[in-house]
This record gives structure tokens, sequence and C-alpha cells, in this order.
């Protein structure tokens, strides 16, 4: 954790005077720390539910030694509500401040957090910056609006939605402003992140309202999908309107209720959006990105996702994609002690699916019948195969639309460098698995790659030995992610002693990815290719399967716009 280093630092910008703090890393490298910078005006009254506006300029010299509240959220495993809704601030670390004599300019990296678009923040007991400054990078993180209070959406200009991934846009911009003044370079800008952290980058990417906000990005399981966003989300929101007791039936109306509703009865009444049909699914988060209307103020998302990765209407920028080995024990708290659910997913197999799964509505049993046997075999969902359930909903909802954004992102013309890892690193750091599972569930779960990335308050106890395969896997990570945001290529120097291996980029037809395990770094090609297949026979048209399906995507989007 960071240690102090000779007190305070003051500076002054466009938007006001700050007071942070000098610290130093574990191995001794000085930074200064800024935390707690408005990057928009509160969300509140008014604004709640709307587009951000800019913050304003103060006077005297804010405090920026403390971090700003976390959006208000309740917690996904004690389920104890926090949070404020005055909760856009960011929180800055930088290796150094540009002076007259030295105005060199380093990358920057934007951590934007996982989730579910519900909870979670990019403060410090969650996402320390230590372990990413040792490589001489600026590291900015920042919280934003989630669950209801984030996507709310009544699917018309009312309240067009998406206020989340707004303030994301809002947050991308106050850098690109500010950042000089903090030694970062705004023409060097990689954003990363986790879960819906990763989601959020892809909508970035897709999204022409960010042109020229960043350069590269780190999708760490995460990308777009037919269900990247949610087509029922008018209904779900006029559903909870109603448990709350709203009457009426306008948008309009809807609006002024639920503004005068305290924050907390909305959060902790989020499931009441949900069907029957939902929880039978075992969905997660009721409130999600949405298509908005295109006359919205501020629209990031105005088609579906999917369709503008088909278009090919993205940047062109490089991209790391990449997975964990058991993403889907993420699923498996929601079913490990329900038997009820166990044995409504045996008897209807085909109710547990997508329910926009692209088959037809006469097929859909007869391709569950197939699905289940891919991953069941001739078992049953119980105790004993819970997992098999986990690696059914993992490669839905993570590996399978990042090996498809894969392909289509590095066959694109003018494609930039794409790559791909799967991280398969068991230790002690692997926290996120312990609080979901029982131990003879292998794997890494959904989340177990960040503490090889940040410091957290969970880990503030934690002794690592410098020739441990923690320290290893540390020190080996921050330097893969670093390199990528310095220079576009995740392993430049050939020499480099923490790695044995050159990461290839991934391309459609040579489908190499970095496995990252205890043992050290290796190549390796066609990552999970039966189940990969599988899932290409089943979405057929509605992504890009086969040479022929692929040669039409590519004759489709050559003359596409580039953002």
């Amino acid at each position: 954790m960071a240690t102090p280093a000779n007190g305070a630092i003051t500076i002054s910008f466009p938007q006001g005077a700050l007071r942070g703090r000098k610290l130093r890393t574990p191995s001794g490298r000085p930074y200064c720390s800024f935390q707690g910078i408005p990057y928009a005006k509160p969300p509140v009254g008014p604004l709640r539910f709307m587009a951000p506006e800019p913050a304003e300029q103060w006077s005297g010299i804010l405090n920026a030694m403390k971090e700003g509240h976390i959006a208000p959220q309740r917690d996904f495993i004690t389920k104890q509500y926090a949070g404020d809704e005055d909760c856009l601030y960011v929180n800055l670390y930088t290796p150094k401040i540009p002076t007259n004599a030295d105005k060199q300019l380093v990358p920057v990296m934007v951590w934007i957090h996982g989730g579910g678009y519900s909870v979670g923040s990019g403060n410090s007991d969650l996402h320390g910056p230590e372990y990413l400054l040792e490589n001489d990078v600026v590291i900015v993180t920042f919280n934003y609006r989630l669950g209801v209070l984030g996507f709310l959406s009544t699917g018309d200009e009312v309240i067009p939605g998406n206020a989340g991934l707004k303030d994301q846009v809002m947050a991308l911009r106050w850098i690109r402003s500010n950042i000089s003044h903090f030694g970062g370079d705004p023409e060097n800008v990689t954003i990363f992140g986790e879960s819906a952290g990763a989601f959020s980058c892809h909508l970035l990417i897709l999204s022409p309202a960010t042109k020229g906000l960043f350069h590269r990005a780190i999708l760490q399981s995460g990308a777009t999908s037919r269900e990247s966003v949610c087509s029922s989300l008018r209904d779900r929101t006029f559903r909870l309107a109603k448990f709350l007791g709203f009457t009426g039936e306008s948008s309009e109306d809807l609006l002024a209720f639920m503004r005068d509703q305290p924050p907390r009865k909305l959060i902790e009444n989020m499931e009441e959006a949900f069907t029957q049909e939902d929880k039978l699914k075992l969905d997660l988060f009721a409130f999600l990105p949405t298509i908005e209307p295109e006359s919205a103020p501020g629209a990031v998302l105005t088609e579906h996702p999917l369709e503008l990765l088909k278009n090919g209407k993205f940047h062109r920028i490089p991209i790391i994609f990449g997975i964990n080995s058991r993403e889907g024990i993420l699923f498996l708290l929601a079913i490990s002690n329900n038997e009820s659910a166990m044995r409504e997913i045996n008897t209807n197999f085909h109710k547990a699916l997508p329910c926009n799964l692209p088959v037809k509505k006469d097929d859909r049993v007869a391709t569950a019948r197939e699905i289940r046997r891919l991953y069941f075999g001739d078992k049953r969902l119980d105790g004993s195969t819970i997992e098999l359930y986990g690696d059914l909903r993992g490669d839905l909802m993570f590996g399978y639309p990042a090996w498809t954004a894969a392909r289509i992102h590095s066959s694109v013309p003018a494609a930039q460098p794409v790559y791909f890892y799967h991280f398969d690193v068991v230790t002690t750091l692997n926290r996120a698995r312990k609080m979901v599972v029982a131990e003879n569930v292998t794997g890494v779960a959904h989340a177990d790659e960040l503490p090889y990335l940040f410091t957290s308050e969970a880990g503030k106890e934690d002794e690592i030995p410098s020739d441990s395969v923690e320290a290893k896997t540390i020190a080996r990570l921050t330097r893969l992610w670093t390199n990528f945001a310095k220079t576009g290529n995740p392993t430049p120097d050939h020499h480099d002693p923490l790695f044995a291996v050159t990461w290839p980029p991934f391309t459609s037809e040579d489908r190499s990815y970095l496995d990252i395990a205890n043992d050290g770094l290796r190549v390796k090609k066609d990552l999970m290719k039966d189940r990969m297949l599988f899932w290409d026979k089943i979405y057929g048209s509605s992504v890009t399967t086969s040479p022929v399906l692929h040669q039409q995507l590519y004759t489709k989007i050559k003359n596409a716009t580039i953002f």
C-alpha cells in the first residue's frame, strides 16, 4: 500500500486549485494523489436521470486528499445500502507534475470499474493504483451513476437512459481537457475495465460520441453481445414505478414521480422491475444500457451495439480482449443453494436460456437439448455439476462475445492490432472465487485477476514474497498492460526478463492468444475451440462464422464509417 512522502502538494488548473498528497509505491517510487475531483455537477434534483452537466469552477483550494462519494448501491453480498447521489468524481494518480523545466507527458490509463452497472466504485479501497504506478503511467479512476439512478429509461426523450454511460463520456472529456496539468498525455489515453467496465469500454469504442477521447482499450471479461443492452427497459421502468406507488401512464408523470423517491428506496427495490421469467433466468441486474432515440440529448448509443460491430462502425484502435478460465463461477452464487431453481432448469432447460437466442420458437427445445448435451452430457444439474452450468453462462456472457468481437475488430479494413488473453493463475489473491463457491470448483472466477492489477483494503495485510507466483504475476500483468498503454504492443521488448514469449496479435485466421498461468506465459491457439464453434452455429448470421459469412461481413463493412 502507499506510504507518505513529504506531505501535501497544491496545484492549480482551469477548474481551480487542488491540494493533494505526495506518496510512494511499495518499492519507493514517488507519486502524487488527487482524489475526489468533481468532473460534473451533482446529478440531483432536476438532473436526476439526465445527462451530466460539466462541473463548475470553485474558489479557494479544494481538498483532494479524500475520495468522493460512491454511487448509491446495495452490496452484492451483504445487501447493505451505501452511497450518495453526489458521486461524479475522479481520482487521479500521477508519477510527476510537469514543470517549466520538464514538460514531457506520460501515457494515461483510465479505469472503468465493473459491478453489473449496479455496484462498485473507482475508489482505492477496491482499485488502489500502486502496482500500475511502478511502470510510469498516470492512473485515473472515477465513479459513475449505477442501477436505477444510472440506467432508468422510458424509451423516449423524457428519460432516454444511459445516464451512467454519459457520465463515463463526461469523465473522459474532463480527462481530455485537464490531464496535461497533471503530467498525463491527452493524445495517449487507454481505457480499461473489467466486466461491466469492459462492456462499457466496448460500447464507448462503438459510440461516435467518444471520438478522440481515447486511443487504446483493454477489455477484461466483457465485449458486446445480443445481451449488451436491455430491450425491455421501459417495461422494467414502469413495473418498478408502479410497485413504488405510481398510478400514471405517461413518461412525464413517471419522471416526476421517480424524482420524488428517496434514492435508497429506488435502489433497494430494483429487483421489483424483474418479471418471473427474468428471475427464472437468474438475471442479476435489472437496469442496464439501452438503445436511445437519435434525438436524445447527448446520446451515446442509438443503434444496437451488435449491429454497430457487424457493420464496422467503431473506432479503429488497438484492443486487448480476454477472459478468465472459469468466468461462470460468478453465476453460481445465485443457484448453488437454490434447489428449486435447479429443478426448474432440469425440467425446462430451454427457459433458462437467453430469450433473444436467435432460434425459431419451434426449434428452441431442440436447440436447448443440444446445448445441454454439449455442457452436461447425460448429467443433471445438481451440486456436483454446478460448475458446468457456470461454464455455459460464462461462455454466453463473456467467452463467446469476446472471441467474436476479437475476430471482427481484427478483420476490418484499417484494423489496428488486436490481442487476446486467457487468465488461469490461481493463488491466494483469487478472492472473487472464495466469496462465491466451495473449494471443489476449480478455475479462475470472474474478477479474480483484479488483485494482480490493483491494491485493495481486502489485501492490505497480504505479505507477497518477491519470488512468489503472486509477485511474478503482478509484475507480468502490470507490465503487459502498461506496455500496451505506452506503445500499443504488450511485449515490445523481446529481451524483457519478465516474458519468455512475444504476444502475437489475434486474427480471425490465426486465433493466437496468451495463456497466463501460474508457471508463466505461453502462446496458444483456438481457445475453447469446440464450444466457440458450437455457438457460431447457433448464432449464425447474427455474428460472423464461416468463411462465406466472414467474407460477407468484410465486404459489408469495407466502406463503413470509421469514426
